[in-house]
């Protein structure tokens, strides 16, 4: 967690009341309203206001910027759009011709300006206010001429509400580009807030206001500030603390509510956000646009998880995963090579146990090392994220491909890890080490019930508790085999080894194939239809390799195996060539193909839906096959369908095939390291109800009926 700072001046303990707050500002308000009488009287004006257009001439059709330039006077100030507890925001009435249109100003980012007990957002020195003006295509004069009068409130110890006319012509022309004006146009767009895709989510505490943003700030070794404001008045207690802490999920705010602002209704906490931070002896100013969903909650997060529980529930995941399609294959080998021991091999079937437990223990947490450090390093990735990677997936494809060969007979390897722990004496225990190895590696792409939640508890914790975690889950992994080990009573039950053994091991090369084509698909989607056709040639040159050295025994054929082989890497390494970076891109919110009945999910597209009604968030992976049976057996049935059609749900897919910071950071807002995660909002509400990971019909139609 990043420190708290202090954004803001004290305020005095005898002023700091509500009573005494109001009294200011009408004060204020009253020399504001007398200084209107008299401001005919006052020689000299506060501030300097005139019109520069970015452009020589106007184009009929085109459009262009133009400037409001406030020079202000020394120790007096303007507003922002939002004046906080007192003042006003400059008013401009404009006079075009007929069809010319006038934007709204684009409002630099603002500064704190502190008066008693209140606190003002404004401006001091110089404001450069940027807005648009379009011109319509039958134009036909020979000038445009944009006239406007307002007032404008500048402030010091008093305020003058001071009256400006403006005046802007401009010939008609070919709308080029004034050389004068480029400089002073980019320093006024460099002030205007960036809008990035954040929204800020709210959680009331009491008297607190805690706005929770994902927002990319990783460090808070050079941060000296950072300071909210709202857009509407009377959200937040203006002359209070703003206080920031930062954790890998992003930032959270901690406010004070305003007079204004109500969680029972559609408050609205939509603002800018400036990060204040220290480069050598720069002061250097960032700013961001923050939309907020509507609706709060009290509730802060899933319910307090102890390490106890999550080391219990990683076991637990652990023991499920053995069920998992691509682990069972491996496992059912296993125990085969067990029942094979029990009747002739002589070998211990405990250190066979332990050697494949430590396979399966040490592999899990090599992984988890390796995510902490990458995290530690500034990655936002969770569990599965090598698969993340198309070179990872591509040599997975090729060592499912190469076990489904295996499996059928077509080549034995000594004790290496594609013997499985093999059948017969030559594998030994380092077999059964390397098998568990190999049950880990394949297990990646999935993600268990209970185990979820352990592994988003884990990323949270310190290294120690976080090795614990994973070693727990993967000790759970290992413990059926392990007690199958202590059980030989129960392995002799089974039918001695024989031909049945032989045919259910190619029995079980066939998953190994699925999983490889599955792989593929995944691979496709990363990558490209070229990815994919290189990949399968490489299948092509290890099938090569394997028959060469498994049928011949000359140098040449050798030869001609190791240059296959290495060849069928290359084309797996060239891979990241072709890779695009668009497949899966969450940016914006376009509707997918009516077939598919969603939209992708960013935090826009969640905060636009939760204004028309209740989302569910499907957070989701192709090589996720827990994903994809939810998907195929629950999510895209024509009933879970129809039910959500019938609440007006909107079904956001929070796609995670490839690396998406922002999901990442939205799976850590839940506890969750790694996808399934299954979301259901109420309308505006910022806090979603958590579905299982294994769904059913019945679980999701329930969940939509409490809406």
């Amino acid at each position: 967690m990043g420190g708290a700072v202090a954004a803001g001046a004290e305020r005095p303990s005898d002023l700091g009341n509500e009573a005494v707050r109001q009294w200011a500002a009408s004060l204020l308000l009253l020399t504001t309203l007398v200084q209107d009488c008299f401001s005919d009287n006052v020689p000299l004006p506060h501030v300097n206001v005139d019109l520069l257009a970015e452009v020589n001439s106007v184009l009929p059709g085109g459009s262009f910027s133009v400037l409001l330039r406030q020079d202000i006077d020394e120790g007096w100030h303007t507003y922002w759009r939002n004046p906080g507890d007192s003042g006003a925001s400059p008013t401009v009435a404009w006079q075009v011709p007929e069809g010319v249109f006038v934007g709204d100003f684009s409002w630099p980012y603002p500064e704190r300006i502190a008066y008693g007990p209140l606190m003002n957002f404004g401006y001091h020195d110089q404001v450069l206010l940027p807005f648009e003006i379009k011109v319509p295509e039958d134009f036909s004069e020979p000038s445009l001429s944009i006239q406007g009068e307002g007032t404008i409130l500048v402030c010091a110890d008093i305020c003058i509400p001071e009256k400006v006319k403006l005046n802007l012509t401009l010939p008609v022309g070919r709308g080029d580009i004034d050389g004068e004006t480029v400089e002073l146009f980019a320093k006024a767009r460099g002030l205007i807030p960036a809008a990035v895709d954040v929204v800020a989510k709210p959680v009331v505490e009491g008297s607190s206001l805690i706005l929770n943003l994902n927002l990319p700030i990783t460090s808070t070794k050079r941060i000296e500030r950072i300071e909210y404001f709202p857009y509407s008045m009377g959200m937040i207690e203006n002359s209070a603390e703003q206080l920031y802490e930062l954790s890998d999920s992003g930032l959270s705010l901690h406010l004070q509510k305003g007079f204004a602002f109500d969680p029972e209704s559609d408050s609205d906490l939509s603002g800018v956000l400036v990060v204040q931070e220290l480069s050598g002896q720069e002061v250097i100013k960032s700013s961001f646009t923050v939309a907020a969903l509507k609706g709060v909650t009290s509730d802060r997060g899933l319910a307090e998880m102890t390490v106890l529980m999550a080391v219990l529930f990683a076991f637990l995941g652990g023991l499920i995963l053995n069920l998992m399609p691509c682990v069972f294959p491996v496992l059912s080998i296993k125990v085969l090579s067990l029942v094979d021991s029990v009747h002739g091999s002589g070998h211990s079937l405990r250190l066979h146990g332990w050697f494949y437990s430590v396979g399966v223990v040490a592999s899990f947490i090599a992984i988890a090392l390796t995510l902490i450090l990458l995290r530690l390093g500034g990655e936002s990735i969770g569990w599965g994220f090598q698969l993340q990677s198309p070179l990872v997936v591509s040599f997975l494809v090729y060592l499912f491909f190469l076990i489904a060969l295996n499996l059928l007979g077509m080549y034995e390897i000594g004790i290496s890890v594609m013997s499985l722990g093999g059948l017969g004496v030559g594998a030994g225990y380092f077999g059964s080490f390397a098998t568990g190895v190999l049950a880990t590696v394949v297990a990646a792409p999935c993600t268990a019930p209970f185990m979820g939640a352990a592994i988003g508890y884990a990323l949270t914790q310190s290294t120690g508790v976080s090795v614990l975690i994973f070693g727990a889950l993967g000790a759970g992994m290992a413990a059926p085999y392990l007690l199958l080990c202590y059980s030989p009573g129960l392995l002799a039950r089974m039918p001695a080894p024989g031909n049945w053994m032989q045919k259910l091991k190619q029995l079980m090369a066939f998953p190994m194939f699925a999983s490889a084509i599955w792989l593929l698909w995944v691979l496709g989607l990363q990558t490209s239809p070229t990815g994919m056709i290189q990949v399968l040639a490489g299948l092509l040159l290890l099938g090569l390799a394997v028959w060469l050295l498994n049928n011949t025994e000359s140098g040449a054929s050798k030869f001609i195996a190791a240059l296959s082989i290495v060849a069928a890497t290359y084309l797996v390494i060239r891979l990241e060539i072709y890779r695009s970076d668009t497949v899966f891109s969450n940016s914006g919110s376009e509707p997918i193909p009516a077939d598919y009945g969603f939209l992708r999910y960013d935090q826009q597209a969640l905060a636009e839906a939760l204004e028309d009604g209740p989302v569910f968030v499907n957070f989701t992976a192709a090589w996720c096959i827990t994903c994809k049976v939810n998907e195929a057996g629950v999510l895209n049935t024509a009933s879970v369908r129809q039910a959500m059609i019938d609440k007006g749900v909107t079904y956001l897919k929070a796609d995670w095939t490839s690396e998406d910071s922002n999901i990442t950071a939205a799976l850590a807002e839940y506890g969750r390291g790694g996808v399934p995660l299954y979301l259901l909002y109420g309308r505006g509400m910022a806090r979603a109800e958590v579905l299982p990971q294994m769904l059913t019909k019945g679980i999701v139609i329930d969940a939509l009926n409490r809406l």
